[in-house]
């Protein structure tokens, strides 16, 4: 059982002068890889969340208006605890994901192949046991485009999508309720969640 995961995204680098690096146009350093990193914890922790605390740090890099370190702590009812930190301040690059579980742990470490790019790739799977025992786990082939195959097939005979608009929408609230708690010393903040959506109400 997951109890505790860590997801990282940067390095140390000059961001971009693109709208990745403007908060107004991008959301902020959170909102910007935050929805992706979220989203896949959300997916494995499903359980209820009791609080989120978000912190945005501001050291070196005048030229952007985006955090240049941020951090967004989501806490679970049941005492399971997961992180996103997006740094462009990290000298020392952490795994993409550090994940605990009851019976072991999996690193995924960010391909080399991909340098300086390393995002760009999937991240090498390693699993570890109790007994110290460890190997590298096969990633599943996937195929190209399944987002847009996916897509066609609900706009053309209604099949469902494996991402739900209420799931999209509480990635989003997770985000949000990150950035309030960042603009008050990163006190906790309960995000407004749903459990169902109408066409309506997002």
């Amino acid at each position: 059982e997951v109890f505790q995961l860590e997801t990282f995204v940067g390095g140390y680098s000059r961001p971009c002068d693109y709208w990745h690096s403007d908060a107004v146009v991008s959301g902020g350093a959170i909102f910007d890889w935050g929805s992706h990193f979220i989203d896949q914890i959300l997916n494995l922790i499903g359980d209820d969340i009791a609080h989120v605390s978000g912190q945005n740090q501001k050291r070196v890099w005048t030229h952007a208006t985006n955090a240049d370190h941020a951090q967004v702590t989501i806490t679970f009812k049941t005492g399971k605890q997961a992180t996103f930190v997006h740094s462009d301040l990290a000298a020392a690059r952490k795994p993409k994901f550090y994940v605990l579980g009851t019976l072991g742990a999996i690193v995924g470490d960010w391909n080399p192949m991909a340098e300086p790019a390393v995002a760009d790739l999937p991240a090498i799977l390693k699993l570890y046991r109790q007994d110290s025992t460890s190997q590298i786990v096969e990633l599943e082939k996937l195929d190209g485009f399944e987002f847009h195959r996916s897509l066609v097939e609900q706009l053309t005979a209604g099949t469902p999508m494996s991402v739900t608009a209420l799931q999209s929408r509480n990635v989003v609230a997770i985000m949000q309720a990150a950035e309030e708690s960042a603009l008050n010393n990163s006190s906790p903040i309960v995000p407004k969640l749903r459990h169902s959506i109408s066409a309506n109400l997002v």
